[in-house]
């Protein structure tokens, strides 16, 4: 990009050649987000994670959850559509409750203005907690 500065009776004016920086969204913690072993039908194990944007700004239209059973839950999030400017970000939390012992995956998707979707992976394990103290039996 060329920026260019010129003089005149209104004062100094910058005229900006070339295409501006792209808005780009990224997701942390990044890679996979493991609850860990948390007991079936017990007390949910929840993340916060974070979702920023560098270079342009970027409108952020949605921020949905998917999973198998309604395992992993969005909880809180900023109302959207948001635009969030350079180097702004918001957090969201995310919900693991399982309902059966098993391995679970989900994915955490944030898609923009500019058809773009990121994704964050998600993982648990429901365990047994046979005691009901919200501990996984051994």
């Amino acid at each position: 990009m060329l920026l260019l500065v010129a003089c005149g009776s209104l004062g100094l004016q910058t005229i900006q050649l070339g295409a501006p920086t792209e808005g780009r969204v990224t997701i942390s913690p990044a890679g996979t987000v493991n609850f860990g072993k948390v007991p079936e039908d017990g007390r949910p194990e929840m993340e916060e994670v974070t979702i920023t944007v560098s270079g342009d700004a970027v409108r952020i239209e949605e921020i949905w959850v998917e999973s198998r059973g309604g395992v992993f839950e969005l909880l809180s999030q900023p109302p959207v559509p948001k635009l969030l400017e350079e180097g702004a970000s918001m957090g969201v939390k995310v919900r693991f409750q399982p309902t059966s012992v098993a391995d679970y995956t989900g994915t955490l998707l944030v898609s923009t203005q500019g058809g773009v979707v990121v994704e964050l992976d998600l993982k648990g394990e429901g365990c047994r907690d046979s005691n009901r103290d919200d501990e996984c039996d051994r």
